[in-house]
């Protein structure tokens, strides 16, 4: 796979935190159940808790087997959106700076998730992308119902 996963995950990335800043002045600004500090500490968590280890995992070759993360039901209240938008991006930039030192070999390794099947690095890279997407399509309703 290109390299080119990395300028989309950072692109996409601030995306959504720009997106979560804009609507940030509105207090009753939802996306379905989430307010957009819930969203954004679901994101940091996500990176952290899904994404870093399973990815290290599969670089290891350990093939490992993985079931659909959720952190639906996490208390995020304790958490405020500045900072959970900064542990998101610090954990991004060291997720792609940890991808970039591996070689092929090790981006080829495989696991496999329920749901996706078997999967290499580069594609918990490009699924972590589309959970990006989601959420930024989220974000752009929510943009376009505070303008109304």
């Amino acid at each position: 796979m290109s390299d080119a996963i990395f300028d989309q995950l950072l692109n996409s990335q601030q995306l959504v935190i720009a997106m979560l800043r804009i609507a940030a002045d509105d207090p009753s600004a939802r996306v379905g159940a989430w307010d957009l500090r819930d969203i954004a500490a679901h994101l940091a968590a996500t990176e952290r808790d899904c994404y870093v280890p399973r990815i290290r995992s599969i670089a290891a070759g350990e093939n490992p087997t993985f079931d659909f993360f959720t952190n639906d039901g996490s208390d995020f209240s304790g958490i405020h959106l500045d900072d959970a938008l900064d542990e998101w991006t610090a954990t991004r930039l060291m997720l792609i700076g940890y991808v970039k030192t591996l070689g092929g070999e090790q981006r080829a390794l495989t696991g496999h998730h329920e749901r996706y099947g078997e999967v290499t690095v580069d594609r918990y890279l490009e699924i972590a992308l589309e959970h990006d997407q989601d959420h930024l399509r989220g974000l752009e309703r929510l943009a376009g119902e505070l303008t109304r």
